[in-house]
């Protein structure tokens, strides 16, 4: 025998979950979604600039057809500030650069620079040039982001 899910009883009424209750979760859920939609979005911008190292170049030497791994480390600094006409410096802004077979991240300080150290790009077999993507991220700020924030090349 098949059993019920609902079970009525002598006035034929249906017993289970209140039919109240489920419109106060729909009521609830509407009311959420509007409370999400009403969160203001940030509308300040940032100025962001790479203050050191925004070429790294090196010379393969001999062995310059296959993959190449820059010699040394390099260290990035950016600084980011309001872009008003104060230009105040923004502290806690998170920077993040990618690409060229590497990547790094750093916090700026109280002075709205930031350093992310350790950079050694890579260039696989027969790419001379790759750009390093660079993504700043701040409270009330708008996301920044800029596609060739460093330039990577293998001179010939």
């Amino acid at each position: 025998m098949y059993g019920k899910n609902f079970r009525k009883n002598e006035r034929g009424d249906v017993l289970g979950i209140p039919m109240y209750l489920i419109i106060i979760m729909i009521v609830a859920v509407a009311v959420i979604a509007a409370v999400i939609f009403m969160i203001p979005k940030a509308t300040r911008t940032m100025n962001v600039q790479v203050t050191s190292n925004a070429l790294i170049a090196e010379s393969p030497g001999s062995d310059g057809g296959g993959k190449f791994t820059f010699s040394k480390t390099y260290t990035i600094w950016v600084k980011v500030t309001t872009s008003d006409e104060r230009a105040d410096p923004i502290s806690e802004a998170t920077i993040t650069l990618v690409g060229a077979g590497d990547a790094g991240q750093g916090k700026t300080l109280d002075n709205g620079s930031a350093k992310i150290t350790g950079i050694k790009p890579i260039l696989d077999a027969n790419i001379n040039e790759a750009y390093m993507v660079l993504t700043v991220k701040a409270t009330g700020y708008e996301d920044f982001s800029d596609t060739k924030a460093v330039s990577v090349i293998r001179l010939s």
